[in-house]
């Protein structure tokens, strides 16, 4: 997990990965340096709020839909990738929310999110209920 300026200067990763990157608007893109095990990069642009304040619309946050490419992306690649590397501006919120719900499902525990960083609940609450809707098994 990283911040925005972290994962600008970061080299790239030596294990195959994913890149997750959060910025608040699709217009400003992160320039994340790629080698060749990086397996993909996926841009989502949403502000960091848990709710409709003045500014935004719900169409504007976080959503299912958003979430759902989430899941699609790291559960399609599976053992392809040994790693998933997450950004947001500050790498305090919305990256860690999406850390925390992947951890949760993935390897049963998101409590080290919660110590170290204040995750986005609405990034987290929406992870996981997007996995229990459309990824977990009936």
């Amino acid at each position: 997990m990283y911040s925005r300026p972290a994962i600008e200067r970061v080299p790239p990763h030596d294990q195959p990965h994913v890149v997750i990157s959060i910025t608040t608007t699709a217009d400003d893109q992160a320039r994340i340096p790629q080698g060749p095990m990086c397996r993909e990069i996926l841009r989502l642009s949403f502000p960091d709020v848990d709710s409709v304040i003045e500014g935004y619309s719900e169409s504007d946050l976080f959503a299912a839909d958003d979430a759902a490419r989430v899941w699609a992306l790291v559960l399609g690649l599976g053992d392809e990738i040994t790693r998933v590397v997450l950004h947001c501006d500050a790498g305090m919120s919305r990256s860690p929310g999406m850390a925390a719900a992947l951890s949760k499902v993935l390897n049963g525990d998101d409590t080290e999110f919660f110590r170290r960083y204040r995750p986005n609940m609405r990034v987290y609450r929406t992870m996981l209920n997007a996995y229990e809707e459309r990824f977990a098994a009936p």
